[in-house]
């Protein structure tokens, strides 16, 4: 349903949600407005399950691990809740986690009186070893909880989030992982990462409705394990697993009170939809976003005179280009390029110095045409000859 007045190059922010999965929520809609009372009593769970196995199966974790919730930062908001944080212990993040995770890190150690420890970590990271060397040289025997992202939002680096997990492990520091450009964006293996937490929003690259994102909590972890929002069954809750046949972390999940839950009923849609798209589904769809961003990112720093900031084993389908303009704000640039040329983009400013970047998310509906037309776009604007 894109615009096609628009040249749409954000993928990355908020996703873009294919027909086909538009008329099944549609559908969903329609039968709770026929009769609420069955749905919300009865149908709910077995469409909730639906989405949990075809999640489950393409992120390999098992299904009753994970729980649906509205994005990957109220995923981070549930997780804190349960963790007990003490005056005393580390909270470790890298600066460039996304602003909202952070705040509600920030807000849960201003309660507990726990220390939030931020990692300067390198934007333009040379190689994988940097990376993990920053993140573990601030890890102490206080750091109780360490949250980083699978790719990070601003500055589009693939972390090597199985090494990190492995050696945090190792030391005993329970690991929350936002991959919110997670599912659909990369190969994920929860099973073989072994997280503590993970989140990840479906709206985004698995293109499913808006509002919708995956919480895993191993298995250690779940009992008494609880939503922020509990509902009726929050003390009868042996009674209504009785009643649902799910363990009580599901159920709790599951039903929260009267809210939309058709964007979660339809991640399995989403999976199938975007499966559909080449004869090596998801995977061969990921494989071409990635190079389809390593094409585009090449081109932009070819027009603009720049040179790529991150290497190559360390992108998935987003990356990040320098633009020579230095002094710009990133704000007006972004509309700018959508005033002048009906370019929908993402510009963040370089956290390395004074200038614009752009950021590249190619998705199956956009083209290298779409690109030069953007690398133009920008030289015209910014004075480039």
């Amino acid at each position: 349903m894109l615009d096609p007045e628009v040249v749409y190059l954000n993928h990355g922010s908020f996703g873009a949600c294919p027909r086909r999965v538009l008329d099944a929520q549609s559908a969903h809609r329609e039968r709770i407005e026929r009769d609420a009372m069955r749905f919300y009593i009865y149908d709910l769970w077995t469409d909730i399950d639906r989405s949990r196995e075809a999640l489950g199966s393409l992120i390999n974790a098992e299904a009753e691990d994970l729980v649906f919730v509205s994005n990957a930062t109220s995923g981070v908001a549930n997780v804190i809740a349960n963790v007990d944080l003490r005056p005393g212990d580390e909270v470790l993040v890298t600066r460039f986690e996304y602003p909202a995770c952070i705040n509600n890190l920030r807000r849960a150690c201003e309660q507990t009186g726990a220390e939030l420890v931020v990692v300067d970590l390198p934007w333009n990271p040379i190689d994988e070893d940097s990376v993990v060397e920053a993140i573990m040289g601030r890890v102490s025997d206080r750091t109780r909880l360490a949250m980083f992202s699978l790719i990070t939002s601003a500055t589009a680096v693939r972390m090597p989030v199985e090494r990190l997990i492995a050696e945090l492990n190792g030391r005993g520091v329970e690991t929350l992982l936002d991959a919110a450009h997670g599912p659909g964006c990369v190969p994920m293996d929860i099973k073989a990462w072994n997280p503590t937490y993970c989140t990840g929003n479906a709206h985004k690259w698995l293109c499913s409705a808006k509002g919708c994102a995956f919480l895993y909590v191993h298995k250690d972890k779940q009992g008494g394990f609880r939503p922020v929002i509990l509902s009726n069954d929050a003390y009868g809750i042996k009674a209504a697993i009785g009643r649902t046949k799910r363990s009580a972390f599901n159920h709790e999940f599951d039903y929260m009170g009267t809210d939309d839950r058709t964007p979660m009923m339809v991640v399995a849609d989403a999976i199938e939809t975007l499966g559909g798209f080449y004869t090596g589904g998801i995977d061969e769809l990921m494989e071409r976003n990635r190079a389809m961003c390593i094409e585009a990112r090449d081109l932009l720093c070819g027009a603009l005179g720049t040179e790529p900031v991150v290497p190559d084993s360390m992108l998935g389908p987003l990356a990040v280009i320098d633009i020579p303009a230095p002094g710009m704000d990133p704000r007006v640039l972004r509309e700018r390029l959508m005033a002048e040329h009906r370019i929908e983009s993402m510009i963040v400013p370089n956290p390395g110095g004074d200038t614009p970047m752009i950021r590249v998310s190619p998705q199956v509906y956009n083209s290298m045409e779409q690109y030069r037309y953007c690398a133009d776009a920008i030289r015209s604007i910014v004075g480039i000859s």
